[in-house]
């Protein structure tokens, strides 16, 4: 069985979804969790995971605030092991409506925000044995996605930074590996594909059957975290039922 017991993770984006669902699993598999949101109404959340959480305001896309949430992290649990980076999201539309500074948001938050994170997170993770460190791709990073381009981009960067951060991490006994989800059922997922007879079109195409949910996220997330994946460095990992086998 996967064990966190005495691990010390911080979730970045931990306030939903992907992120939310990594938190509570951590939590009962023994790990005490840092969950980092820019929104500070997921304080109340947090509370729901009891005194193995902790909820710290930080907007990812600032260097000052990332470095302030690992420092305060090691310093009230005594150290950082492990790392899931959530944050990210599309804008829709067509490259002509997205003029440069759009641009330049789409890769400051799906892209630069994983360096950001890996950059502050890095010394803690060295200074424990195996650390580790969950990026988060999609699989519109090998896709064409012709209404999300700096998605798709942004992305496809992530799965080339994480690579070549776990190359260098490596020296330092440090793991870095990547997830990239397919379609994950959410509410946002439901309303973005028109309800029930929308997410039922998608559905039918997955070939097992069913559209992954956070937990089964959460799960490989925890896997990677875990020594059960000690010798697993430099992955991507698709997590969406079969609909895409790269």
């Amino acid at each position: 069985m996967i064990s966190l017991n005495g691990r010390n993770i911080v979730i970045v984006g931990g306030g939903s979804g992907l992120g939310w669902a990594s938190a509570e699993l951590a939590v009962k598999l023994g790990a005490r969790v840092v969950v980092a949101d820019v929104s500070p109404a997921t304080h109340e959340m947090a509370r729901a995971l009891g005194d193995a959480a902790l909820f710290v305001t930080c907007d990812a896309r600032d260097p000052g605030q990332v470095d302030d949430l690992f420092d305060r992290a090691a310093r009230e649990l005594g150290g950082v092991d492990g790392v899931v980076m959530t944050v990210g999201g599309a804008r829709l539309g067509p490259l002509e409506a997205l003029d440069l500074a759009a641009w330049n948001t789409e890769i400051e938050f799906n892209l630069t925000t994983v360096y950001i994170v890996c950059r502050s997170a890095l010394p803690h993770l060295k200074q424990c044995s195996g650390g580790s460190i969950v990026t988060t791709s999609s699989g519109y990073a090998v896709l064409a996605g012709p209404d999300r381009m700096g998605y798709t981009a942004g992305k496809a960067g992530v799965i080339a930074f994480t690579r070549s951060f776990a190359k260098e991490a490596a020296a330092h006994g440090v793991r870095a590996n990547c997830i990239a989800p397919g379609p994950i059922d959410t509410p946002r997922f439901r309303a973005m594909n028109g309800g029930d007879a929308g997410v039922e079109r998608v559905r039918q195409s997955v070939p097992l059957g069913r559209i992954p949910r956070p937990i089964d996220v959460a799960n490989t997330a925890v896997f990677l975290l875990s020594d059960a994946a000690a010798q697993i460095t430099g992955q991507i990992i698709h997590v969406n039922g079969g609909l895409l086998m790269p």
